[in-house]
């Protein structure tokens, strides 16, 4: 069953709990659910969970907005309300490949021990049974693996959760809180950014307000102040190539180029306005060290770099 389908199940169940879908709507989620029995399939996934569950999900999810149209084909059923003695388990939202990114204050606790990865250092870290991390170099974080919390305060790192419990796994960002379902993502954060970039299921970002999805294949660059994000496609293998001590760029903006390998060698690095506005696409591979990937990467831009008690400037 692919991502496509069980987000569009997902966004059918959101605009079913908004109780707002008109007649011609449950006509036309009548069609989709009769166009292939994996839509049938995907469907029922969403609504059979257990009265526990039923309770996580509507704790973590909220109404959606009735104007996005899911997969261009939308919803069925002359009865435009009596959700829930017609759709009983509703409620279990987030019974599917699902991670749910919510505004809430992060809870104190004693139990946080803190990693911390040196320059060029790939660490696997088993938070339990069905939950691991992938923590790559010069990253800082906390986790109470008790209660399945991280807690990143910079640095790169990918999650793995194979769980049938919603909210399995919790990564907090300053106020930002991560909450997974299911699914394979990976996490940037730097001191004004968060990068989150889906390699499996989905990631609902802002689900008690602007409920934007994110399906396998997207990312979504955030403004840590303000909350302002921007959404793009990404090639899953360019996502994970870190862990293979590789970066790969295919036509990215310099900004993000530079932010990679910062993070990845420690170091600063300014560029000059002259070149800041190109993109680059290549292969980087972070054996050669810090010093050959940034010459190489100003000699791609048709520049230099120097090094200097700062850090590194790139220029002409």
């Amino acid at each position: 069953m692919t991502d496509a389908i069980s987000a569009t199940a997902i966004q059918w169940v959101l605009r079913q709990r908004d109780g707002d879908m008109q007649a011609t709507d449950w006509t036309a989620f009548t069609e989709w659910l009769e166009a292939d029995p994996k839509h049938l399939t995907a469907y029922d996934r969403v609504l059979e969970a257990d009265d526990d569950l039923a309770t996580v999900g509507q704790k973590l999810t909220p109404a959606s907005d009735g104007n996005r149209d899911p997969d261009e084909s939308v919803a069925a059923n002359d009865n435009g309300g009596g959700l829930l003695s017609r759709w009983p388990a509703f409620g279990a939202l987030a019974a599917v490949l699902l991670a749910f990114v919510v505004f809430w204050p992060a809870s104190p606790s004693p139990q946080f021990a803190t990693l911390q990865t040196e320059v060029g250092e790939i660490r696997e870290v088993a938070i339990n049974s069905s939950i691991s991390m992938v923590v790559n170099g010069n990253s800082k974080l906390t986790l109470d693996k008790e209660s399945a919390t991280v807690r990143m305060q910079h640095g790169e790192a990918t999650y793995r959760v194979n769980s049938p419990e919603p909210g399995a796994l919790r990564v907090e960002i300053d106020s930002l809180v991560l909450v997974d379902y299911g699914t394979v993502f990976n996490v940037i954060r730097d001191d004004d950014n968060l990068r989150v970039a889906v390699i499996e299921g989905a990631v609902m970002i802002d689900p008690q307000g602007s409920e934007i999805l994110v399906t396998a294949g997207e990312q979504i660059k955030m403004q840590l102040k303000d909350k302002t994000l921007m959404r793009s496609d990404v090639e899953l293998d360019a996502v994970l190539a870190w862990q293979g001590r590789q970066l790969l760029f295919e036509d990215r903006p310099v900004a993000e180029v530079i932010d990679d390998i910062e993070r990845n060698f420690g170091t600063r690095i300014s560029v000059s306005d002259n070149v800041s506005d190109q993109n680059v696409s290549g292969v980087i591979s972070l054996e050669n060290g810090e010093a050959t990937v940034i010459t190489d990467v100003a000699a791609i831009l048709g520049s230099t770099a120097q090094k200097t008690e700062a850090g590194w400037i790139i220029g002409n």
